[in-house]
């Protein structure tokens, strides 16, 4: 990058913060909201993959936002949120001083700088295709956890694992590099994963092996690894939300007195069964935030950027 901003061809430097919920445990680290992740790693792989873009991450008390965001002026609340400090999208349009804090305007802002990584937008074919396979998942888990039976969220597993087995040729559902669908399913896979297990003693059936394969390759990506909440913050997000006897459950988890630890190896079991590595374990250390471009912080305490 040049001294005055712009990349090495010439062009504007993007340079934007994105802001996601905190953890509701510490009140500083990731937190466990499966929207913010997807779009953190779609903002990581962005900025792996382009030269022209800089960014900031933040993570913010989602009930204690920062002046910026522009609470009386009808903040809508919802995360996460992109403010443009300077930059202009493919078409030239200026966008400093913008903010986006929908999915809608989420996805339309990082379509407007995406200029290296096609399989990173929602409407290239491969990602609508993928997406018909996951995108009820995460729905069928929550019915699950209101005490639905498994029935629904079994049958939305096995679609994802015929989804990957009609194309097995590939590590990810679209292609060897992550995708679109990729970002908005590993999310909300890994809180199947570990709340699953935590409130209902659940595990992602060995017979649903390319599923197991599946988060044996994204678990050594750093755009998923480096963007991870806690197992006790996800375990948490759900405290409140289990409609079910607690009484039922085989143990109550108490994430909040518990040191943080990340779920990421395959049991040994299945990892023999598929042939891999059980590796990458229970770190029972923060994760270090592998991408070389990405500062993450807690929420600045300044007004960070001018909204008009």
């Amino acid at each position: 990058m040049s001294a005055d901003g712009a990349d090495g061809d010439g062009g504007p430097k993007q340079r934007f913060e994105l802001y996601i919920k905190a953890s509701a445990i510490d009140k500083e680290t990731k937190g466990s909201c499966p929207i913010c992740q997807h779009w953190f790693m779609i903002t990581c792989l962005l900025g792996e993959n382009q030269d022209d873009i800089d960014f900031k991450v933040y993570t913010v008390q989602a009930d204690c936002p920062p002046k910026n965001f522009g609470v009386d002026q009808g903040w809508s609340k919802k995360f996460p949120v992109v403010m443009v400090l300077s930059g202009h999208d493919k078409k030239g349009q200026d966008l400093t001083g913008t903010k986006y804090d929908t999915f809608e305007e989420l996805e339309t802002f990082f379509e407007s700088i995406n200029k290296e990584c096609p399989e990173l937008k929602r409407k290239n074919a491969p990602n609508v295709s993928a997406m018909q396979a996951v995108e009820d998942v995460y729905n069928a888990f929550n019915g699950y956890l209101s005490g639905k039976g498994t029935k629904r969220l079994l049958s939305e597993l096995k679609k994802i694992n015929d989804f990957l087995e009609s194309d097995d040729e590939t590590k990810f559902l679209v292609d060897n590099v992550l995708s679109f669908a990729d970002c908005y399913l590993l999310p909300r896979l890994q809180h199947i994963r570990v709340a699953g297990k935590a409130y209902m003693d659940f595990d992602i059936p060995a017979e649903f092996t390319l599923v197991w394969k599946y988060l044996h390759e994204a678990y050594k990506t750093e755009a998923f690894r480096s963007t991870m909440p806690s197992d006790q913050d996800i375990i948490f997000h759900y405290e409140k939300k289990v409609t079910f006897d607690p009484s039922k459950m085989k143990r109550k988890p108490h994430p909040t007195l518990e040191s943080f630890t990340y779920t990421m190896e395959v049991p040994k079991d299945i990892a023999s069964q598929i042939g891999v590595s059980p590796a990458n374990g229970d770190v029972s250390q923060p994760l270090s935030d592998g991408l070389s471009n990405v500062e993450i912080s807690p929420q600045p305490t300044h007004q960070a950027v001018d909204v008009e």
